[in-house]
């Protein structure tokens, strides 16, 4: 379970969409999807507002892995248990929407994207998952298609866009993911970031920001320093 703000879930998975902006498409050299390009994250990845993003030592002591990215995106949250669900009755089945940030090993991420092996390894890492600050209900996002998203590293803006450029939308997204699986209440849905990511260091400050909802602020600290 994970309290976000002032609501607590209790996710059973955790999805996330890849390459669902073009200029994130562009940067990294990846195809266009021809439909939702998902990938799982596992729960223990999750942590909230101002906990540290651990470095895996790992990582760290391991040059052919040692980058760690940040990626900002806007989620949402699965109210109630649900499958097959049509894209003009999706809405009906969201609780809400909050800032995710995709933690990703991002050597590790492209060596087994060239060896043909999932992503979930460089995914999944413990605190890989930021989320919150809040989670605003439906009613509260007049439009979640028009929403601008911003992160800033050490202050310093490092990507910025609006999700009107989702390729792939809120409903078609939900409408194909319910077609595969049975979602569950408190399970997180991250629908992608845009252009601009890049790698960071023990000490530095994330600061990933969606309008109508918040930031949600995390410094990225070194395994076993508790400082």
């Amino acid at each position: 379970m994970i309290k976000i703000g002032d609501i607590t879930i209790n996710p059973s998975k955790v999805l996330c969409l890849g390459t669902n902006y073009m200029d994130h498409i562009e940067e990294t050299g990846l195809d266009i999807p021809k439909e939702p390009l998902l990938f799982p994250k596992t729960p223990n990845c999750l942590i909230t507002n101002n906990q540290p993003i651990i470095y895996p030592k790992y990582l760290k002591d391991n040059r052919k892995y040692n980058r760690v990215d940040y990626e900002v995106e806007l989620a949402f949250i699965v109210k109630d248990k649900c499958k097959n669900v049509s894209s003009d009755d999706v809405y009906n089945h969201i609780l809400g929407y909050t800032v995710f940030n995709d933690i990703t090993a991002r050597k590790m991420q492209t060596m087994d994207i060239v060896s043909q092996k999932p992503w979930f390894r460089s995914k999944s890492f413990d605190t890989f998952g930021p989320i919150g600050p809040v989670i605003k209900k439906v009613d509260e996002i007049t439009d979640p298609h028009n929403l601008n998203i911003e992160l800033k590293v050490n202050k310093e803006i490092k990507q910025a866009s609006n999700t009107k450029h989702l390729l792939f939308k809120i409903p078609e997204t939900f409408e194909y993911i319910t077609q595969l699986f049975t979602m569950e209440p408190g399970d997180i849905i991250a629908t992608g970031t845009p252009a601009g990511i890049g790698p960071v260091v023990p000490g530095d400050l994330i600061e990933a920001t969606i309008e109508g909802i918040g930031t949600l602020t995390n410094k990225v600290i070194l395994e076993g320093d508790d400082n």
